[in-house]
């Protein structure tokens, strides 16, 4: 009856969304390419930049760039102004990295370590302490953060943290000073 005219339509529509979704998430994939590719003005004199050489972009990014360029957690564009030779650097943060931003020096060097200190068990919340290091600058920091009790049906749900002052970083749009 009709709970086999509801399954039906439910299905239809997954079949027409799924394709829609796609068409957006390649849309977005495409404006990112098109944003970080595009022909850029110099700031200094208007004339149109050249993008570097992905061999010589390391010439132009400070110790803390190279590192997040190591780690794979931000990846650097260079420009360069073929007239007036205007350097301009542009950081694009990697999806997926195991980095956080540095409360300490700002760079995406921040690399973290779990330790249980009681594991949670149906009848009761456990605990965990989270190490932090600076792969750059150094900075030790640590959290502990509350591990949800187990439930009866073996379902998981995020955790709090006994730290509010963690996370942050600065924001800009872009150039030679811009991280995040």
């Amino acid at each position: 009856g009709w709970g086999v005219i509801a399954r039906r339509a439910q299905d239809m529509g997954a079949a027409i969304l799924a394709p829609i979704l796609a068409a957006f998430g390649a849309a977005w994939l495409a404006l990112r390419r098109y944003l970080r590719r595009r022909p850029r003005p110099c700031p200094e004199c208007g004339t149109v930049m050249e993008k570097a050489p992905e061999a010589t972009e390391d010439d132009h990014l400070n110790g803390g760039q190279k590192l997040e360029e190591f780690l794979r957690s931000v990846d650097y564009d260079v420009w360069h102004c073929p007239d007036c030779a205007h350097i301009t650097v542009h950081g694009y943060k990697r999806w997926g990295g195991r980095h956080s931003v540095c409360t300490n020096c700002g760079f995406r060097t921040f690399e973290s370590t779990s330790t249980v200190l009681a594991a949670a068990t149906t009848s009761r919340a456990g605990r965990k302490r989270l190490d932090y290091n600076c792969r750059h600058c150094g900075h030790r920091d640590h959290e502990i953060r509350t591990i949800p009790k187990i439930s009866e049906s073996k379902s998981s749900s995020g955790g709090g943290s006994s730290r509010s002052s963690f996370g942050g970083g600065r924001s800009s749009g872009g150039g030679a000073s811009g991280r995040w």
